[in-house]
């Protein structure tokens, strides 16, 4: 893999590489600020949105972005167009969330202080599931089915009984614990398999990445990373990039075969505490703490594409195609059809999800409540259960994280 030996900045960089349409999304902790980077013109606006208190990690949709904000024990619910304050939606006293993940109509988000994971209805703005979980959770990452927290051990216990928290979304219940290495702080589901980093000690206890396959609930496999690797991020041809927490270089290995690329002993020679990436670009976010944090923009093939300063302690970057998150990306490709629709008594619902893989079909009352959930495939046919009465209802198809919405009518 090429390295960089020199790097410049500038619009002749955008002359030179023309770029997809993309947003870059950075939480400035410190600076208590969301910064916005346009990669086509290359603006940066450092204001777009005001945050609460110690913001942190971030998700977003097609028109929201939601950042966790530990001091104000709340999740904050942004515009994705103007960066307005659309609303502060309330979590538990002292709970210090960390990571927030939306799935369907639910926010999850994990309570780093409490030991324990919260769903928030996006319909009633409000808290509506309380679980615990491992000591001092932090990341989260979800395919659909499950959700997958990542159980630090926390601080003050050296980050002892590391684990993975298996949660099932239709009953908001553990399901599996799974034991880990040390300090696992990101994860991401690819193929099958949850990819784990874990970050070692900060000191004696180096870094390693665990793989478990998620249909044993097994650690199948342990890569051996060392340095402090945190962020995580797989691109499109399987090359996972793994961002050193200290900012001492990027690692990287192959998601599929579990080859390792580079690790410590040998980094990617880019600054990189936290990575990103969409279609063919990249994003390292370089964090400082007494002076402006950076990211630096490339394409798939490290060729430089620009720099940008953003603000203090910056703890969350996040590359998305402009105007769409790849959730509505998968909308516009791969819309199903779902048909009969309105669907009477007694009819076979089908289903056809082109460009989806073993969807989950999910039905919800107008309040949100989850009434129906099924495994599907490429086309079949459904029945509904006899129990739901005439009248208009919700329905999403869920995958690895990604889902479709829409209205269903049932009559008699």
């Amino acid at each position: 893999m090429p390295r960089l030996k020199t790097f410049c900045t500038g619009a002749l960089l955008l002359l030179l590489f023309p770029l997809a349409a993309a947003e870059i999304y950075v939480v400035n902790s410190a600076s208590r600020t969301l910064s916005r980077i346009d990669t086509q013109s290359g603006t940066v606006q450092n204001s777009f949105a005001q945050l609460g208190l110690t913001p942190n990690l971030m998700d977003l949709d097609e028109n929201h972005i939601y950042v966790a904000c530990s001091g104000d024990n709340a999740v904050q619910v942004v515009s994705r167009s103007t960066g307005a304050l659309i609303r502060y939606i309330p979590v538990a006293a002292s709970s210090n969330p960390w990571d927030v993940l939306k799935v369907g109509d639910f926010l999850y988000v994990t309570g780093l202080f409490t030991d324990k994971a919260y769903k928030i209805s996006l319909q009633s703005n409000s808290v509506t599931g309380t679980l615990a979980v491992g000591t001092a959770p932090e990341g989260l990452c979800s395919d659909g089915e499950r959700l997958y927290v990542c159980n630090t051990g926390g601080y003050a216990n050296n980050y002892a009984d590391s684990s993975i928290s298996v949660i099932d979304l239709d009953t908001f219940a553990v399901e599996a614990t799974v034991p880990v290495w040390t300090n696992p702080q990101y994860a991401v589901v690819r193929n099958g398999f949850l990819h784990v980093s874990c970050t070692g000690n900060w000191s004696d206890i180096p870094g390693k990445v665990d793989i478990i396959d998620l249909e044993s609930l097994k650690r199948i496999h342990r890569l051996d990373i060392g340095g402090k690797p945190g962020s995580l991020w797989i691109a499109g041809d399987g090359t996972a990039y793994l961002g050193d927490g200290m900012g001492a270089g990027l690692y990287s290995y192959n998601a599929d075969t579990y080859e390792v690329y580079h690790d410590a002993s040998d980094p990617l020679n880019y600054t990189g505490s936290m990575v990103s990436g969409s279609g063919g670009l990249i994003a390292l976010l370089e964090q400082n703490y007494a002076s402006a944090s950076v990211v630096r923009l490339y394409q798939s093939d490290f060729t430089p594409l620009g720099s940008y300063n953003v603000g203090l302690s910056s703890s969350d970057i996040s590359v998305a195609e402009s105007g769409s998150s790849d959730a509505e990306d998968l909308v516009q490709t791969a819309r199903p059809c779902l048909y009969p629709n309105p669907l009477h008594r007694g009819d076979v619902l089908q289903i056809e999800a082109k460009g989806l893989s073993n969807p989950r079909l999910r039905i919800f009352n107008l309040r949100g409540q989850l009434l129906h959930s099924v495994r599907v495939g490429q086309k079949v046919g459904v029945t509904l259960p006899e129990r739901l009465a005439p009248g208009v209802y919700l329905y999403s198809l869920d995958q690895e994280g990604r889902t479709q919405r829409g209205k269903l009518l049932f009559t008699d």
